[in-house]
């Protein structure tokens, strides 16, 4: 499914249009962010229950530094050859990229996501942040409201 649809699928899956309006309001920089990924859809693991699999990991150096990661994988094989092995208790299920991002804004318990898009090099992936995914929303509505404040006044005024 490409950007576009998966998009629109967020926008009509709504529960009311106070949230459609908020999906459509941060649509254009989850595309943007989903525009830099090589896939549209990723495979993340989940236990039955749907609870996707958070990694902890922490700073060498500094144990207390410590930040909860999901990985997205572009293929199954990937998940199990990263895992050495099928993950325990573990479900793999395929997502729209768009539908991966928007769920990371919501868990505050997850910091990032890391795309793993080379099955060749599971060792480095593309990190997207919750907090940078966040400040580029804030970012993007204010420039929003600062335009609608500027075309809303009248012409006349000094």
């Amino acid at each position: 499914m490409n950007l576009d649809r998966q998009i629109q699928s967020l926008i009509d899956g709504a529960p009311d249009p106070d949230s459609r309006a908020s999906v459509l309001a941060i649509a254009p920089i989850l595309q943007q962010v989903a525009a830099t990924l090589p896939q549209t859809e990723y495979y993340i693991c989940q236990s039955p229950q749907g609870e996707w699999a958070i990694t902890s990991l922490q700073h060498r150096q500094q144990p207390q530094l410590e930040i909860k990661v999901v990985y997205a994988f572009t293929q199954v094989r990937d998940i199990y050859v990263f895992a050495h092995g099928k993950p325990a208790n573990q479900v793999t299920v395929k997502m729209p990229v768009i539908q991966l991002l928007f769920d990371l804004l919501a868990f505050s318990q997850i910091d990032r996501i890391v795309f793993l898009n080379d099955s060749a090099n599971l060792d480095r992936g593309q990190d997207i942040s919750r907090q940078a995914l966040e400040d580029s929303i804030v970012k993007e509505l204010q420039q929003q409201e600062s335009i609608f404040e500027r075309s809303s006044l009248p012409p006349d005024v000094c």
